[in-house]
């Protein structure tokens, strides 16, 4: 069996998550505070101590803290900035006026910014269309006082091969058959302070499909020992590996020992390595079933990958025949330092437990990146990718996320309160071969660390990353700092990024030409946001293209420069800005009238940065803080 649930409510820093798990490698990422080490010390609780039941205390309890809108809506207005004039806002005051049926102190809001201008009727119209739409925070969540109970509950799964867990007479009685077709255990933990007992009380139970506990019987309790013992966790980690579970023996001794000069980058001795392999091979023959064949090198030869693996993992792992020559070669070559690492890690995380023989165990690995150069870390999963364990793991590698199958990937959001898991359903996500394959390579292989942005701004080509890196650094944003990532669409297509982006909670923005093209895009991007303002989400540039836009917007002189033609040159050969647009492209390139451009603008700073630029980077600020996912 496996671990494939869990539910965790007010448990740390995490007032509600819910997660399913792979039955092999679960990848999970997530800015800090979002719930990724919360949840996994809650499952080190329950499964990591050995065969007792663990006793949450009273500090383990989620505190909750009020959030207001101020604290995460960027507080600059881009627009009035780039104008010098202050903009028509209807996204606060107003819309709490009219929140509360006050609409005539709404509109008497309105009309004093609007005093002066025509269109104050049309305006009104379209703040009323807004706020008929606008949607703040979802209903659950919002702030909250905790109702101080604790609440773990998780599902485990039947083999997909019956094993010894699903015929183990201390568990036979709590399986239950679900609705999808599956036998299933579901251990519930609450814990909560008892005014009788005058202590904070953990209670375990078992429960049906129903949620009811099922009755207490002589095995009960060993029902739990027997789960914790056939899946036990090894919590794997860098430097702030846990040393209180070590081993008292004096091999336990001599390990940790060595585990330290692993750990503060110290030199091993051959003999160190010797030790700590010799106690890994056991590992080894257990869960690496097919370590000691020899056949791996003409498997691989017969069965090299196939264009769905290579889809699903772009980037390649060694053979376990590359791992077991260089095991064999003298001195103290890659795949030693990792196994080292591993051997002492699991040793260190096992502390006194005897391992079941029929033990499955799940391994929580946590930024191991910090620990290795990014070629060991390849290494390092290499080994772990093909052992018979299940495996969670959290990361800040984009090339560990380029190895694993996106369905293992698992994005941890919170926008307010509850953190929110999402990821790539294969039977429910409308991503097909084509868009797999597309999204492997632009992103996957050459892009992989989009996965940790809190926004995509999709654009067309490489001028746009050019010129909106720079607007951004003129009005002292850095894109980088705030999740915001650039990418270009035109090869990939829009509709994969959308889809991904979606799936995976990833909020995004698009910029498109305004010509025929540009306008097929937009309605690309129109069909994945429905009941959305269309400005939070997409900017259509008012000319046919960025350069003619720009072109508009001041900077003749520039493209001319390009052109290599003055003002006077083109008055008296006639020549319209379509023609100087396209002899300073066929002159500089797309990507050096870009640079020329960029300087342009730096030169001009603030009072340069075109209106529509201003606006689209204040919407995408405002989509990173989660005010308008």
């Amino acid at each position: 069996m496996y671990l494939e649930k869990a539910k965790v409510v007010n448990f740390r820093g995490i007032r509600k998550l819910s997660i399913n798990f792979e039955d092999t490698s679960t990848v999970l990422i997530g800015e800090n505070h979002w719930g990724k080490t919360s949840l996994l010390r809650a499952l080190w609780m329950v499964l990591g101590q050995g065969e007792k039941l663990c006793q949450f205390e009273e500090k383990d309890l989620y505190v909750p803290v009020e959030l207001k809108s101020y604290d995460t809506f960027p507080k600059e207005n881009l627009v009035e900035r780039v104008t010098r004039r202050k903009a028509i806002s209807f996204e606060a005051e107003a819309v709490e006026q009219y929140k509360k049926d006050k609409l005539e102190k709404a509109q008497s809001i309105m009309n004093e910014q609007l005093s002066g201008t025509s269109n104050a009727a049309d305006f009104l119209t379209e703040i009323n269309r807004f706020i008929s739409n606008y949607k703040h925070q979802e209903e659950e969540d919002v702030f909250k006082k905790t109702d101080n109970h604790i609440h773990i509950d998780l599902y485990f799964r039947e083999s997909a091969i019956a094993g010894y867990a699903e015929s183990h007479p201390a568990l036979k009685p709590f399986w239950y058959f679900d609705d999808c077709g599956a036998y299933y255990i579901h251990w519930q933990i609450v814990a909560f302070y008892s005014e009788e007992k005058d202590e904070f009380v953990t209670i375990h139970n078992l429960v049906n499909k129903n949620n009811d506990s099922f009755k207490k019987t002589e095995n009960y309790e060993e029902a739990f020992h027997t789960i914790i013992r056939l899946n036990p966790v090894f919590r794997l980690r860098d430097s702030r590996m846990d040393n209180k579970r070590v081993s008292k023996s004096k091999k336990g001794e001599k390990i940790s020992h060595m585990a330290s000069l692993i750990f503060n980058d110290n030199d091993l001795s051959s003999e160190n390595v010797s030790s700590l392999l010799k106690m890994f091979t056991a590992y080894l023959d257990k869960y690496l079933g097919n370590y000691n064949q020899d056949n791996d090198t003409d498997s691989v030869r017969r069965n090299p990958r196939n264009i769905d693996e290579i889809v699903k993992s772009p980037i390649s792992l060694e053979s376990l025949s590359s791992i077991r020559n260089m095991l064999t070669a003298p001195g103290l070559t890659r795949s030693k330092v990792v196994l080292t690492y591993i051997a002492s890690a699991l040793f260190l995380s096992q502390g006194d437990r005897v391992l079941d023989k029929n033990a499955s165990p799940i391994m929580i690995i946590e930024d191991i990146e910090s620990r290795f150069h990014p070629s060991l870390l390849l290494s390092f999963w290499s080994l772990l990718s093909v052992t018979a364990t299940q495996k969670i793991v959290t990361t800040n590698s984009g090339d560990l996320l380029s190895s694993v199958p996106l369905q293992s990937l698992r994005r941890l959001h919170r926008k307010f309160y509850d953190t929110v898991c999402f990821q790539i359903d294969p039977e429910t996500s409308s991503l097909n071969n084509d868009d797999l394959r597309r999204i492997a390579f632009h992103i996957r292989m050459n892009r992989p660390m989009a996965f940790f942005a809190r926004t995509w701004i999709l654009v067309e080509g490489e001028t746009e990353v050019w010129i909106l890196t720079q607007i951004a650094s003129i009005l002292g944003i850095s894109l980088a700092c705030e999740g915001i990532r650039i990418i270009e669409f035109a090869q990939c297509g829009l509709k994969p990024l959308i889809k991904v982006a979606t799936q995976l909670g990833i909020a995004f923005h698009v910029l498109t030409d305004g010509d025929e093209a540009g306008k097929k895009y937009a309605e690309v991007a129109l069909n994945f946001i429905p009941n959305k303002r269309r400005d939070r989400h997409l900017t259509v540039i008012p000319q046919k293209d960025i350069e003619h836009y720009l072109y508009s917007q001041g900077y003749d002189k520039t493209f001319r420069i390009a052109a290599g033609v003055s003002s006077n040159s083109q008055q008296r050969k006639g020549l319209t800005s379509d023609k100087i647009i396209d002899m300073a492209i066929k002159r500089k390139s797309k990507p050096g009238l870009a640079l020329l451009l960029v300087d342009a603008i730096q030169k001009k700073g603030v009072e340069g940065v075109p209106v529509v630029f201003a606006s689209l980077l204040q919407a995408v600020r405002a989509l990173g803080q989660g005010n308008y996912i």
